[in-house]
């Protein structure tokens, strides 16, 4: 092989590890959830944003899912509990998975929630 083409080559593997490791910002995100049976689901790398809506829903397996947060790089959702004992979340997005689940943790704690933190096995995704 000559030097040129290695060198070519070598650009290019070059230029797709690069886009591998910023992630794809042509892709879209969505958090879905079920205020009646708490489900939640997280989706990544829909190729528009109702496809990444869509998904989030149907994974979120309940009648009353409902997108919560679109996001175009990681998202995340945190839930804690108000004076009472009732149910609430914070969602936000952020540049990495630790800025989306620190954000959604005060947003939960904003809307008035008390001990609010990630939900254990729904982990904060980046596109």
């Amino acid at each position: 092989m000559s030097n040129r083409r290695i060198t070519t080559l070598a650009s290019l593997l070059a230029a797709a590890a690069l886009v591998a490791a910023c992630g794809d910002e042509d892709t879209y995100g969505a958090i879905a959830f079920s205020h009646n049976t708490t489900r939640a689901a997280i989706v990544t790398g829909g190729w528009t944003q109702s496809e990444a809506n869509d998904e989030a829903r149907d994974r979120c397996d309940a009648r009353d899912c409902e997108v919560v947060l679109q996001f175009r790089e990681c998202g995340a959702l945190s839930a804690g509990t108000l004076p009472g004992g009732r149910l609430i979340i914070g969602v936000a997005e952020g540049r990495s998975t630790l800025e989306a689940q620190t954000a959604a943790n005060h947003a939960c704690s904003a809307n008035g929630g008390e001990n609010c933190r990630d939900i254990p096995g729904l982990a904060p995704r980046c596109n």
